[in-house]
C-alpha cells in the first residue's frame, strides 16, 4: 500500500464538474470526488447527491473498492477519504487520476500482458483511434532497445505504452524520443524532488550512471510519412534494485531507492501519460531550439569520454551534445566531430 496525505478533520464539498459524465464509471467518479477533496473528507450525503444514488449505494461501491485493495477511511460526521492505494493498478483509480490531471487519453489496464508495446501495435492494427495508453502491472515479454528484454516484475514498476496516428512527414518526428526523454526527466525530477535524474542518449534515464527508466519508440512509415507511432516506457518505481537479477542490480536503481519511500503509482502514471501527450505536441511543433537547451541541462554524457558500438565499428571520443536531427555529436582527439544516429554507448575512464 502507498499512503496519501494524512486526513484533516474537516468535510468538504469538492468543486468538481460531474454533469454530462454519463459514460464515466461511477466508481471512478466516486474516487475522483475523493481525490479532489484530499486530504479532507467528503460526506456520504454529498457523494450520494453527486453520484445520483442512495447512501447505501455509495457504501456498497466503497466496500467493493476496499475489496480491490484501496484503503478508504470512514469517519462519523465527516464522511470518507482515500488514505492509501494498492501497489497494483486499479482501473477506477487510474481513470480517476487521468481525469484529475486532465489527460485526454483512453486507457487500457491489464494485470499481465506480453508487452505493452505489442498490445498497442495490435490495437492500432484493429483500428483503435489514437492517442490511447496501455498499462500493465507485469509484462511476460517486455521489449527493450536493440532487441533486449525489459525486466518486468509482478508489481512495483511502471509499464506504459502510448499509441498515436500522426500521419505526418517523418522529419517532424525525428527528435520524438529525445523530446520524450527531456519532458519525462523533468517530471521525475519534480515528482521525486531529485535533481540528479538525467538522460543518457538516446533513450535511458539514469541517476549517477544507474538506469532508472528506459524508452522504446516504434513506428510504421509509408512513403516518408509516419502512419502509426508507439512510445513505450518502463520505470523502476517501487521495486528495489537489490531484488533485481544480478545482471541488472549493479547498474540499476529505482525511485523508491532514491527517495527512501514508496511512490503513488496511479498519480505518477497519469502525470506520465499527460507528459507523453504534451511532449508529442512539442515535438510536432518542431521547436528544436528549446529541445537543445533542455537536453544540455539533462545530458548525462556531456563532456565525458565515451565509446559507441555501432555495428562492427567502435567510435571513441568526447560527447558534445546532439545535432538538429538528434544524432549524438562525438569529438575525436583530433578535433573532428562525428555524428552517430544509433549505437550502444559506454562511458570510459581513459
Amino acid at each position: 500500500m502507498t499512503k496519501y496525505p494524512p486526513g484533516l478533520r474537516k468535510s468538504v464539498n469538492p468543486r468538481l464538474k460531474t454533469k454530462g459524465n454519463t459514460l464515466e464509471n461511477p466508481s471512478s467518479l466516486l474516487l475522483r470526488l475523493l481525490l479532489s477533496a484530499s486530504p479532507y473528507y467528503v460526506s456520504g450525503s454529498v457523494l450520494a447527491d453527486r453520484l445520483k444514488m442512495s447512501r447505501v449505494g455509495v457504501w456498497a461501491r466503497i466496500s467493493k473498492l476496499r475489496k480491490d485493495g484501496l484503503l478508504i477511511e470512514a469517519s462519523q460526521n465527516r464522511g470518507y477519504r482515500l488514505s492509501a492505494e494498492p501497489s497494483k493498478y486499479n482501473r477506477p483509480l487510474m481513470e480517476a487520476w487521468i481525469h484529475q490531471v486532465q489527460a485526454k487519453c483512453k486507457i487500457f489496464v491489464h494485470d499481465t500482458i506480453d508487452s505493452t508495446n505489442s498490445e498497442v501495435e495490435r490495437l492500432l492494427a484493429n483500428g483503435e483511434a489514437g492517442p490511447f495508453a496501455v498499462i500493465s502491472n507485469q509484462q511476460s515479454n517486455g521489449r527493450g532497445r536493440l532487441g533486449r528484454k525489459w525486466y518486468s516484475p509482478t508489481s512495483g514498476n511502471i509499464h506504459i505504452s502510448v499509441g498515436f496516428r500522426p500521419n505526418v512527414n517523418l522529419i517532424k518526428l525525428r527528435t520524438f524520443t529525445l523530446w520524450q526523454g527531456v519532458c519525462i526527466a523533468e517530471l521525475l525530477r519534480s515528482f521525486s524532488a531529485n535533481k540528479s535524474i538525467s538522460l543518457k542518449w538516446p533513450n535511458d534515464l539514469v541517476v549517477n550512471e544507474k538506469k532508472i527508466a528506459g524508452m522504446l519508440t516504434e513506428a510504421s512509415i509509408n512513403s516518408e510519412e509516419v502512419r502509426t507511432l508507439i512510445f513505450g516506457i518502463g520505470i523502476n518505481l517501487n521495486s528495489s534494485s537489490k531484488h533485481f537479477p544480478k545482471s541488472l542490480s549493479d547498474n540499476s536503481t529505482s525511485l523508491k531507492d532514491l527517495t527512501g519511500h514508496k511512490q503513488r503509482t496511479h498519480e505518477l502514471s497519469a502525470q506520465l501519460i499527460k507528459t507523453i501527450l504534451s511532449s508529442y505536441k512539442q515535438c510536432a511543433d518542431n521547436n528544436n531550439k528549446e529541445l537543445f537547451v533542455k537536453w544540455g541541462k539533462l545530458d548525462a554524457l556531456s563532456q565525458r569520454n565515451i565509446e559507441v558500438s555501432n555495428g562492427k565499428e567502435i567510435i571513441k571520443g568526447k560527447a558534445v551534445g546532439i545535432d538538429n536531427d538528434g544524432s549524438l555529436k562525438i569529438k575525436s582527439r583530433n578535433g573532428r566531430i562525428r555524428l552517430v544516429q544509433s549505437g550502444e554507448v559506454s562511458v570510459c575512464k581513459w
